[in-house]
């Protein structure tokens, strides 16, 4: 069994302030349940992406050069995307030749050598373990993560080459009018259902490599659902930009086990393979976990009820786990109460709250919000103040009429001040060594949180003999000398 990432943390309660320049959104946002939802942000609480400073620093990756995932309407007339794997490219290139570039179809061996040379080593372990964490991402999103333009265009070796080898599969948004030849900025990719991974790229990775692109657990592929996935991610990254947060995550570490169970170091009674999409941790270690839904259904109660579940045995001191639902409906729907479903996922989670009546700091109702997309992001590009607050509406169990919805900020007001024993950043101190962690937020040497070979071996660094002993009492191995530093490990045992 390997040692695999710690998802525990130490830190003291962080008061983050309001971001600066934009007009204070009202303290509540309140309305009978029977009646209404809360409103939607006013325009006017919302500014233009590019006139935030980002912490993405190529310009040309931030959120307001890439598509807008939402607001762009990429996804009409279903959530699908189209997509093409090594076999259906085959196939195409058979049917109609000049319809598909030869270095999707390259040869095993030069697809396999191009993926193993150190050129491009960084930036292709960021794509895989951002592609592996999140599932699906766009090749706009991919570049924001790596730091590397080369993925937007699919033609690159390293893309080629992992299409070629059947590792990835790559894709195109389902609305019409985004051309299928354009093969750029338009592309999604997601990984391959295949055993490519584990039996040729694995075992030319070094262990710390390994843990950075799956962070100590099995490269999954499996089903898919792209418009939600590429939400999850584009949120994921907009919060890594703009917020002052510790990490994000993607939802292969969004597992209840990691959230409330082996990653408290803490054992589950039943384990299972539920998830959140991703979670957004702050610097002080509170995690807030993120549901992302587009319809109101018996499953969202199920899911609700689940969090709200797990939430009741977990105290948030000694885990430190929030839940937030976020509406995303298609932008396009009818805002009327029949035809938007926002007001049924309000409705629906209320109902599953009064199953636990608790009221206190820990209750379910407490740590169970509800955001929407169209709020945080309420335009193209644009982001509001409840989004700078990450603010979201929590029921009151013992309120009806118009106090049941009570706003809090899980970027301001909401307190959380972490049990004595309870190490809750050390997922923040570990996150940089996850390759799908935004680049930016992923530099420095990690060497002390992972060891180097001889430390896991348990050996020592030999110390040789001095020549003239009655002059010297030696050095230890790899010791600088004079204006020469210390020896370090090469950068890919030392990730």
């Amino acid at each position: 069994m390997v040692n695999r990432v710690r998802f525990e943390s130490r830190s003291q309660h962080v008061h983050l302030p309001r971001h600066p320049g934009l007009r204070p959104a009202p303290s509540c946002r309140s309305s009978p349940i029977a009646t209404l939802t809360p409103r939607r942000a006013a325009a006017a609480d919302s500014v233009h992406a590019s006139l935030i400073p980002s912490a993405c620093p190529d310009d040309e990756l931030a959120t307001h050069s890439r598509r807008d995932p939402y607001w762009d309407r990429l996804w009409a007339p279903g959530s699908q995307a189209t997509w093409s794997n090594r076999p259906l490219l085959q196939q195409r290139k058979e049917a109609k030749p000049s319809s598909v570039n030869a270095r999707y179809l390259m040869d095993e061996n030069e697809a396999l050598r191009l993926l193993t040379i150190n050129q491009g080593r960084r930036e292709r372990l960021a794509a895989w373990g951002a592609i592996d964490s999140w599932r699906t991402v766009s090749a706009e999103q991919l570049a924001a993560i790596t730091g590397s333009r080369l993925f937007l265009n699919s033609a690159s070796s390293n893309l080629a080459a992992s299409i070629s080898l059947y590792l990835l599969d790559v894709g195109t948004y389902s609305a019409p009018g985004v051309s299928e030849a354009a093969l750029d900025r338009n592309c999604l990719y997601r990984p391959c259902n295949s055993e490519t991974f584990d039996k040729l790229i694995a075992p030319e990775l070094t262990w710390p490599e390994w843990i950075s692109v799956t962070g100590g657990y099995p490269w999954s592929g499996g089903g898919q659902y792209d418009r939600h996935n590429v939400l999850s991610t584009e949120l994921a990254l907009r919060a890594a930009e703009y917020l002052p947060i510790g990490a994000v995550l993607g939802e292969k570490f969004s597992t209840v086990d990691l959230l409330a169970g082996t990653g408290l170091g803490k054992k589950m009674k039943n384990p299972d393979n539920r998830r959140a999409d991703g979670p957004i941790v702050r610097t002080d270690g509170l995690r807030i976990a993120y549901e992302l839904t587009a319809t109101a259904s018996r499953s969202l109660e199920n899911k609700v009820r689940r969090w709200a579940q797990l939430i009741s045995e977990r105290p948030l001191e000694t885990s430190g786990l929030t839940v937030v639902f976020i509406a995303a409906p298609h932008p396009d729907r009818p805002k009327d109460r029949s035809g938007d479903p926002r007001h049924e996922i309000y409705r629906r989670v209320a109902a599953v709250l009064k199953e636990f009546p608790g009221t206190g700091a820990d209750s379910p109702a407490a740590r169970i919000g509800i955001a929407a997309w169209d709020e945080w992001f309420p335009g193209r590009h644009e982001l509001s103040e409840d989004f700078f607050t990450l603010s979201a509406d929590f029921a009151l169990n013992n309120v009806h009429g118009p106090g049941k919805w009570v706003k809090r900020e899980l970027l301001g007001d909401y307190r959380f001040t972490p049990w004595q024993t309870f190490d809750a950043t050390a997922v923040v101190d570990h996150a940089p060594l996850l390759a799908a962690t935004p680049h930016w937020m992923r530099t420095g040497d990690r060497t002390h949180l992972i060891g180097s070979p001889m430390d896991r071996t348990g050996a020592t660094a030999p110390v040789p003999a001095p020549v003239r002993p009655e002059l010297s009492r030696g050095r230890p191995l790899g010791k600088g000398t004079g204006t020469a530093g210390d020896a370090k490990l090469p950068p890919r045992l030392r990730l």
